[in-house]
């Protein structure tokens, strides 16, 4: 692993958008500058999110990490990822267990003591390296999601 992999890792800002889109785009869920602009002020402004880059130049970012508390009444609080990403041209350099640290000590001056991740089967890669982190997979779940837009309520 480099010495320097990053310049440094910091709370993401609105003015990340455009690079905050393309790495996203790089994750597999493309949008608009200005849909991300529009979420990165709910999430920035948030005290139960954090959002975390990897500035490799004060332009150019190569990696982001979004955690947020998780207050469930069947099981303690914790931290959730709810994505993670490192350019394509700067994976295995050591930016992802960056970003990850960082957010595991959000968490715990948050108070939480728990970190975990939903991870989508066929990103076995991803799997691997979460268990090189110290997460394990604890169960198998499908994700059940329904739109809310357009009158989308529960049918008669």
């Amino acid at each position: 692993m480099p010495e320097d992999p990053v310049s440094r890792i910091r709370r993401a800002r609105i003015s990340d958008a455009s690079e905050l889109a393309r790495l996203t785009a790089q994750l597999g869920y493309p949008a608009s500058i200005q849909a991300l602009e529009d979420r990165l002020v709910r999430v920035v402004s948030s005290s139960i999110d954090c959002l975390l880059v990897a500035e490799e130049s004060p332009e150019r970012l190569a990696g982001w990490i979004h955690g947020f508390r998780v207050q469930l009444l069947e099981s303690e609080n914790r931290v959730e990822i709810g994505g993670l990403i490192v350019d394509e041209g700067r994976r295995r350099t050591g930016i992802g267990r960056l970003l990850v640290a960082e957010l595991e000590s959000w968490a715990r001056k948050s108070g939480v003591a728990e970190l975990g991740v939903r991870c989508r089967v066929e990103r076995e890669e991803s799997h691997r390296f979460y268990e090189s982190l110290g997460l394990r997979a604890t169960k198998t779940q499908r994700v059940f999601r329904k739109s809310l837009a357009n009158g989308g309520g529960i049918p008669n």
